[in-house]
């Protein structure tokens, strides 16, 4: 702007001097016209100037116009644009809800407003123009409490020319509000202090604040009184926060022992896979219910727990914290122990009464008919009969023996992938025998394989439908149907798991069941039939759930009675189906050498006599070390024994597990059997595996016997 006024004052300047060259001619024209002249050359050449200086005059005055015109219309641009600026700085001030200022502090120690904002005012409840003309009114609403320490940091800022930054209470239309100030100190030429700041009302968020203050008072209140463990981490598994009950369960002193540290130095190796899982859940589903887990203490020691967790998110919805409230399940499980051991006491008494009821009433009959054959001795005819009578008696103690054991230890089933279409038809034809009712039986085609101990499932089939024949009386139908179904998880609330499934119904046209019963007849001994043991339905039940699979009734009087059972589903190819061996043809002539160990001398009797009545030469020995003995001396004298017959338990002795390993080093192709009266040892489930080739259980009859011996000893 400067260049633009000098350009303009020398065109000035010039066309100054022009009009001072014109006067001059014109007024040597005018002497020169009053004489007369006397050489025209100089009068024409003096014209000749004149003109020129006109000329150079107004093309300077042309210039000067334009110049003029040119800068006024630029100014007026530059003035027009700063009016412009200045009005949006000002709409934009207006638009901010801070007071925005300028405060001047002269070097004589007064101060003045050079710029206050509308808000400025309208935070402050003051005058502008008031406050404009004296500063010290917005100090002096300052809280008394608060004032001093306003005065003095806004001094030592102007003294230090450093940032001020202040939050103090001011009295507004009395009432307290929270300002902050903020000012960024610089100096003019004359060395004053000018501050460029903000004002702002903050009350909402210093009542935000307190509020927040509060709730976290109150939750460290809440979850330190909580009787539960309660523990915080962010999203990496990192403890921000423990309770004193967390701080006691995990046997920490004081917070700093688990604050900072992982979550995961509480969860013992074994359990880490399952924590992990469980994790991961949580970040997909948010929230973590009734988990239970294995838990360490700072110590070492272990302990079941149950934990429950929250995931929350901030407002990205990223996860921020983990919140878990843990508790130690221990007394828990011991209660539930002991309520289930008054249970099962309730239930052994209820069995030993059902037993004893049941055993005296076999041992009665066995008594009996063995004395009635001593005096009848003298007429076999009637002396047989009354042995059969007995041996029937007895081989109603072994099943009921058999189902006591099936339901109290769970008979472990020797499983083998089998088709269950065999053991379905057979089980039921069995179970039919001597019935009047009638039976259709429906199995699908494509029906999957199971793997499944066959001789197990078959008694669950038979004791439903002997139970549905009996509850029909004299006539009915029996409806058996076995299909392949496959359950979603949650579907079927005794599997919950959900998964490939073998479905077994049986259905009948009895009299059904009222409601009440429904929830007890798979209780051992719980019986609405006159001749029923009451075993049948609760051994079966535990041997489905020992399969991996479920038993369920629907029943309502007058309406029949329907059985579900539900059996795990193996993939198998048909050609992997064992098939259920073929009986054993009778021999005309038996060959071979038996040797008979057990500890109990009645049964060596009875097997020596059984043994010698069906053809073969016997030896007996009492427990394993004899009879190893007795096997080294026949392969010595070239007398070996065929087969020998290894009690599986001898008191005080070496017992048939013990004994078969070094019997194979002796004599590596003699037959062997494994005898016990507990078939759910593991070593009978699975016999073959520990190097036996048969399996005979006690008590054993004679045609039992003899059908095993000519198995392992076929007629040459």
């Amino acid at each position: 702007m400067r260049e633009d006024c000098s350009e303009i004052n020398a065109l000035r300047k010039m066309l100054l001097e022009a009009h001072a060259e014109r006067d001059y001619y014109r007024h040597v024209a005018e002497r020169l016209g009053q004489k007369s002249l006397s050489d025209t050359q100089d009068f024409t050449r003096l014209i000749h100037n004149l003109r020129q200086t006109e000329e150079k005059l107004r093309l300077i005055q042309e210039e000067l116009e334009k110049t003029i015109a040119e800068r006024t219309a630029e100014l007026l641009r530059s003035n027009e644009d700063l009016r412009e600026s200045t009005s949006r700085y000002d709409e934009l001030v207006r638009r901010i809800p801070n007071g925005v200022y300028t405060l001047r502090f002269s070097r004589d120690g007064s101060m003045q407003f050079d710029y206050l904002s509308p808000q400025i005012c309208e935070i402050l409840a003051l005058d502008c123009e008031e406050l404009m003309r004296d500063a010290g009114l917005a100090f002096a609403i300052a809280h008394p409490e608060d004032r001093d320490n306003l005065e003095k940091a806004s001094l030592e800022a102007t003294r230090t020319r450093t940032p001020f930054r202040w939050e103090g209470r001011f009295i507004i239309r009395n009432e307290i509000r929270w300002v902050r100030l903020e000012a960024d100190p610089t100096t003019n030429p004359q060395d004053d202090v000018i501050w460029n700041g903000v004002l702002s009302d903050v009350t909402h968020r210093k009542l935000t604040e307190e509020k927040l203050r509060e709730s976290e008072e109150l939750y460290r209140l809440l979850t330190e009184v909580a009787p539960n463990a309660i523990t915080v981490a962010d999203p990496t598994g990192e403890i921000l926060m423990a309770n004193r009950k967390a701080l006691e369960l995990f046997g920490h002193a004081d917070e700093s022992e688990a604050v900072g540290k992982p979550i995961f130095q509480w969860i013992p190796a074994h359990s880490v896979d399952t924590a992990c899982a469980a994790l991961d859940e949580l970040f997909r589903k948010g929230t973590l219910s009734d988990l239970e887990l294995k838990f360490v203490r700072r110590d070492g020691t272990e302990f079941t727990g149950e934990a429950n967790a929250s995931l929350l998110r901030d407002s990205h919805g990223e996860p921020k914290l983990i919140v878990i409230v843990t508790s130690d399940t221990t007394q828990k499980k011991q209660a539930e122990a002991e309520r289930l051991k008054l249970q099962k006491l309730e239930a052994i008494g209820t069995l030993a009464g059902g037993i004893a009821h049941d055993f005296n009433n076999l041992l009665q009959g066995v008594f009996g008919y063995i004395t009635m054959a001593r005096m009848e001795i003298d007429h076999r005819e009637g002396a047989l009969a009354l042995l059969d009578q007995a041996e029937q008696a007895m081989s109603q103690a072994v099943n009921l023996t058999s189902q006591l054991l099936t339901f109290a230890k769970g008979g472990t089933p020797v499983k083998k992938k089998v088709s269950l279409r065999q053991a379905i038809e057979n089980a039921t034809r069995f179970a039919l025998s001597g019935s009047s009712s009638t039976c259709t039986i429906t199995i699908a085609d494509d029906l999957w394989a199971a793997d499944a101990d066959e001789g197990q499932i078959g008694q669950v089939i038979q004791n439903i439908v002997l139970n549905a024949s009996q509850a029909m009386g004299q006539s009915g139908t029996v409806e058996i149907s076995a299909d392949n179904v496959d359950l979603k998880a949650g579907s079927n609330q005794a599997l919950p798991e959900g998964g490939r499934f073998i479905r077994i119904q049986i259905r009948d046209t009895g009299i059904g069941m009222p409601p009440h019963y429904l929830s007890k007849i798979f209780d051992p001994y719980f019986t609405t039939k006159q001749k029923g043991s009451g075993l049948g339905l609760a051994t079966s039940h535990s041997i489905v759930k020992r399969h991996g699979g479920a038993i369920s009734v629907l029943s309502e009087p007058d309406k029949g009675t329907i059985f579900s059972v539900h059996l795990p589903a193996t993939a198998l190819e048909s050609s992997d189906i064992e098939e259920a061996a073929p009986a054993p043809q009778a021999i005309s002539a038996r060959k071979g050498r038996i040797l008979v160990m057990d500890d109990e001398e009645m049964v060596r009797d009875v097997s020596r006599e059984m043994i010698e009545m069906s053809g073969y030469e016997v030896e007996c020995a009492a427990e394993g070390e004899e009879a190893i003995e007795k096997i080294g001396l026949a392969c010595s004298s070239g007398t070996p024994f065929d087969v020998v017959i290894l009690d599986l338990t001898v008191k005080g002795g070496m017992g048939g597990e013990e004994a078969i390993g070094r019997i194979r080093e002796i004599a590596p192709g003699i037959r062997a059997i494994v005898s016990s009266g507990y078939a759910d040892n593991a070593i009978v489930a699975d016999y073959r595996g520990y190097g036996f080739d048969a399996y005979l259980n006690k008590p054993y009859t004679l045609s039992a016997l003899r059908e095993m011996l000519s198995t392992l000893l076929p007629c040459q």
